[in-house]
């Protein structure tokens, strides 16, 4: 065959997407080590459901540490901590419920009646303490308020004081109400009741999960319930404080609503139908709740490790790609793997950190794993208050979370756009240029997007002003999050290729740019810092477009 043939040849199969240089220089780069392949052997493993749902903190999750540790070592990455470890840990105060003195009592005109713990209700409150609660009570239907008052559950009802009882249950997912899909949160709408003044909040368990205790012979779980020591609120006097997520079975609710079972189970159907139920002050009743809780010390552990830069001098300046590779354990019998939250963030980032062993950038990149997310960013909290290296040496975050989704070219992006031009653009070269991404960033439903900008690791780096973006699929692909569904055999791997590779050039692009990136979109951020936990994040959110 000639030199003319064998040229056109090559001309032919290097046409499409890439050019022949381009395809060449990026399997220098190490973009075409990330495969669909691999990522299923890597989440294949960690969402099994031996893993148990990978709750923080765990044994399994330490398992789970162990093995990210472990390829970081073998990829070449080095070592981040001062004691020469791939482990940031963070210490817990764990917290466990006393099942033989914690109860219920109601009193009435009849007389007393008391309510045991586990088999007549449960605790679930994030920070458990122990307290004593008198009061009494109103029903609140759903417990929820609309802006423009076209449903108000607190109509002519004072809850100042009061122990509040709703229903555990939501309106269709087509309803009004839940238009922008924030507004009907079950712990949301608790935690605003808190808020506006209520003792504690009773949840009322919904049909189907009666039938399953009834069936099943279940009892509330008394799992142990944890606080990273430093972020915890002060403690709480015995007897003060408030309880915003005590669960009742239906025996219960029956004695305190003073109806009968197919009267509430009735509540629930009506619900269902978008029908909204009569609140009502719950007179002549009053409960004694006594809440014991034994304390603890445990930690869990935040994984990093560095791609050391190439530039003697820019080498000290960083990128950090992270992922959380934790989620909410089991519950009621069930495994909550996180095959998608977050294992498709968490195995993304193996392959990212592999390839960017093999093609180090000017800039030192730090990956990391992050710990206790689901509880409330714990492991990005914790690493951004205690950096390892200077916040004002972080030029960018990229976060990678919820990455697997059924539109194959479509990237949700959260967050770019606030801090720096510099990196929102860089972004949209990417997509452009390279692997053709639909960027999706929520324009049309702003409700949604500032319900998503505050919920994942990037948001910490944010708060401390360095530019940083939420790379997800959370637009096209949410049927499974946190739903025991949520398992490998839903995951669509080209979607999680496909957002790895895009995660990897810009990690590439932004240590090799020509500065840290500029802080030019918000007037009042000028330097990244801790200072700027004082800026006015809550009115940002809700003005951002």
């Amino acid at each position: 065959m000639n030199k003319i043939k064998i040229f056109s040849i090559c001309l032919v199969m290097c046409a499409g997407l890439f050019s022949c240089n381009k395809i060449i220089q990026q399997e220098k780069t190490g973009l075409f080590s990330i495969t669909a392949a691999e990522l299923k052997h890597h989440l294949d493993f960690l969402a099994a459901d031996e893993f148990k749902g990978r709750d923080t903190p765990s044994a399994e999750l330490k398992i789970a540490s162990k093995y990210l540790s472990n390829l970081s070592k073998k990829y070449g990455l080095l070592p981040v901590m001062s004691d020469n470890s791939y482990f940031q840990p963070i210490p817990l105060e764990t917290s466990i419920v006393s099942e033989s003195e914690t109860s219920i009592v109601l009193k009435s005109k009849a007389g007393k009646e008391e309510f045991k713990f586990r088999m007549d209700f449960g605790v679930e409150d994030k920070n458990l303490s122990s307290g004593n609660i008198k009061g009494s009570m109103v029903f609140l239907g759903l417990g929820h308020q609309t802006p423009d008052k076209s449903w108000d559950d607190l109509k002519n009802i004072n809850i100042e004081g009061k122990i509040v009882v709703i229903l555990d249950a939501n309106l269709l997912e087509n309803h009004v109400l839940r238009s922008d899909g924030t507004g009907m949160h079950l712990r949301a709408r608790a935690e605003k009741l808190v808020e506006m003044g209520a003792k504690a909040v009773i949840k009322i368990i919904d049909n189907e999960r009666e039938t399953f205790f009834q069936k099943s012979d279940f009892k509330f779980e008394n799992s142990v319930k944890s606080i990273v020591i430093q972020q915890k609120e002060p403690v709480q006097k015995e007897g003060s404080g408030s309880f915003n997520n005590i669960q009742i079975r239906h025996e219960m609710a029956t004695a305190i609503l003073g109806v009968s079972g197919k009267e509430l189970n009735e509540m629930f159907v009506r619900v269902k139908r978008g029908e909204q139920i009569s609140s009502r002050n719950l007179k002549g009743m009053t409960l004694d709740i006594k809440i014991k809780v034994k304390k603890g010390v445990e930690t869990t552990r935040n994984i990093l490790a560095l791609v050391e830069g190439t530039d003697p001098e820019l080498k000290n300046e960083y990128v950090v790609v992270g992922a959380h590779y934790d989620h909410i354990g089991t519950t009621e019998g069930g495994v909550y793997n996180g095959a998608n939250d977050n294992g498709s963030g968490t195995v993304g980032l193996i392959e990212l950190a592999e390839a960017m062993a093999n093609n180090r950038p000017a800039r030192s990149v730090i990956i990391v794993w992050f710990t206790g997310e689901e509880k409330g960013l714990w492991g990005s909290e914790y690493f951004v208050s205690n950096p390892p290296v200077p916040l004002e040496k972080i030029s960018a975050y990229i976060n990678l979370d919820v990455i697997s989704g059924d539109e194959l070219n479509k990237i949700t992006v959260t967050g770019s756009e606030v801090l720096s031009s510099e990196l929102d653009n860089l972004i949209n070269e990417i997509s452009e240029d390279q692997l053709k991404g639909s960027l999706d960033y929520m324009k049309d439903t702003p409700g949604l997007s500032n319900f998503f900008f505050t919920r994942s690791d990037h948001f910490s780096f944010i708060m401390r002003g360095i530019p940083s973006v939420w790379f997800g699929a959370h637009s096209d692909h949410l049927d499974h999050i946190h739903q025991v569904s949520d398992v490998t055999e839903t995951i669509y791997f080209d979607k999680i290729e496909h957002i790895t590779k895009f995660s990897y050039l810009l990690a590439l692009e932004v240590a090799n740019y020509k500065t840290m990136l500029a802080l030019d979109r918000t007037p009042e951020i000028t330097k990244r810092g801790s200072h700027n936990l004082q800026y006015n994040w809550k009115e940002a959110i809700e003005t951002k477009e």
